[in-house]
């Protein structure tokens, strides 16, 4: 069974001359090898977690250099994983132990600040995205072409927005995106929540499309990429919250 595609990048991939001329010689993904493969994701993210701190206690010259190469490193891999399918099992791999090592660094901080926060943002983010599972596997929520288009124009418009009311602030020095964080940072958690859904999609097409297994990779990336972007949208959003309520 071929499902149509909102994705660009599969629907490319699915009507290649390359793919049609697979067609019945390869393996086919499963759910299953989608399952394995986030989880491979996710502990190369703990390990260059575990890792960056370990080495910023032993050699912290070392440290400072290798997290410079991952806060630079990780736009390019995080670029190549998501737009190159063929490539994702290698640049998803550098780009979760590079963005694992600052996640270590951020969560430390925040944790240093406000004790406990970084096990209730790891708990938020299950439960949001064992939520979210649920309400796509009960077709409660459904994505077709205007979800995809809503998350362009709901992705763009924030963007848009965040920029123009930080020049604003600059320019008049109003104060006005102190007082735009809170909505700001709950919209940014709420975008990156959409976009489990748009990961889930792709899932559901590469499995129930009959597509070969090398494409796990590349939705499982996918998938780990969207969970970390939502992790740090909900710690810095807990921690938001907490500053406001403490003051």
């Amino acid at each position: 069974m071929r499902i149509r595609s909102n994705n660009p990048v599969y629907g490319r991939i699915m009507n290649s001359s390359k793919y049609q001329s697979l067609s019945g010689d390869y393996v086919a993904a499963t759910y299953g090898g989608v399952a394995r493969k986030t989880m491979f994701f996710l502990m190369l993210v703990f390990i260059g977690a575990f890792g960056g701190l370990w080495l910023m206690q032993s050699n912290p010259q070392v440290f400072v250099t290798a997290l410079v190469i991952s806060l630079f490193g990780t736009i390019f891999f995080a670029i190549i994983g998501l737009l190159a399918p063929s490539m994702s099992k290698i640049f998803g791999s550098l780009y979760c132990l590079g963005q694992g090592m600052i996640i270590g660094v951020v969560s430390l901080a925040f944790e240093a600040s406000a004790p406990g926060i970084v096990m209730t943002a790891l708990f938020s983010t299950v439960i949001v995205l064992a939520i979210s599972v649920t309400l796509f596997m009960t077709n409660i929520v459904k994505v077709g072409g205007k979800f995809i288009r809503f998350l362009l124009i709901f992705g763009i418009s924030l963007i848009a927005s965040i920029f123009l009311i930080m020049i604003i602030d600059l320019i008049f020095k109003t104060g006005f995106f102190s007082i735009m964080i809170i909505p700001i940072a709950g919209l940014s958690t709420f975008l990156a929540t959409l976009y489990l859904f748009f990961d889930f999609q792709r899932i559901y097409e590469i499995v129930e499309g009959g597509a070969p297994a090398e494409l796990e990779w590349y939705v499982s990336f996918g998938l780990v990429y969207t969970m970390i972007w939502l992790y740090m949208e909900i710690l810095r959003l807990l921690w938001i919250l907490r500053d406001i309520f403490d003051n």
